[in-house]
């Protein structure tokens, strides 16, 4: 796991945007050590992120001095296809570069905390109208994931969508960058993606506290109706 150290960079693309999902890179990794990763397809077959998520693009401070890594690491790309397999779940990604209508986007959040159940919230969006489509997983966010235990599928009232609207408005979630340097042994990641007509968007946090994806995440775990013991 990534150790708590954060670089700030200047980058050369757009974080996440567009149809090829191409990452912010740290110009320093023009320069700087830094192994590709191949992303490889999940055990169901779907890709779930586009190859450019493997090549090195954010400077990380680790071992005492910079390092460039990739957005996905090796770990990662086996490890959080594993739930939406295991829950059935589309590819944001896929679906991304498919012909899509004008008002037509998915948003889904993903929780996996370490020792508690995996919960997944997604958001279909067509018009003025949205389905929520949430579920729990039996397992644990740091090991296996399990099987569906509930799932919920409902329309979102126009109140909700409002609230959706004002939030993504506020936090720019979907425009924050795809990683940092933040990680641990034991907390639990929070993830958002976006699939539109402009592509696929993607952003990855660890145990986030007061910033876009935690306002995000909070939102997506109240719409399902659930309780939780902890949030983390």
């Amino acid at each position: 796991m990534r150790a708590a150290s954060i670089v700030l960079a200047f980058v050369l693309t757009s974080c996440g945007s567009g149809h090829d999902a191409t990452p912010a890179i740290d110009r320093r990794c023009i320069a700087l050590p830094g192994d590709n990763v191949a992303i490889e397809p999940s055990k169901a077959g779907k890709s779930y992120f586009p190859g450019s998520f493997g090549k090195p693009a954010q400077v990380c401070n680790f071992k005492g001095y910079p390092e460039c890594f990739a957005t996905i690491s090796k770990v990662e790309n086996d490890w959080y296809p594993q739930y939406w397999d295991a829950a059935g779940e589309p590819s944001l990604y896929e679906r991304s570069r498919a012909a899509t209508t004008a008002g037509t986007s998915t948003l889904r959040f993903t929780w996996l905390p370490t020792f508690h159940h995996p919960v997944i919230v997604r958001i279909e969006r067509s018009g003025k109208e949205a389905k929520l489509v949430a579920k729990q997983l039996s397992g644990e966010g740091g090991y296996e994931p399990g099987i569906v235990e509930r799932e919920v599928t409902r329309p979102l009232s126009p109140i909700e969508i409002a609230k959706l609207d004002a939030i993504l408005s506020a936090t720019k979630v979907l425009k924050q960058r795809a990683t940092d340097c933040n990680s641990g042994l034991d907390g639990s990641q929070w993830i958002v993606e976006g699939a539109d007509r402009n592509g696929y968007h993607f952003v990855n946090r660890w145990s986030p506290q007061e910033d876009p994806v935690r306002e995000f995440g909070d939102f997506a775990l109240t719409l399902s109706g659930w309780t939780f013991e902890e949030r983390y």
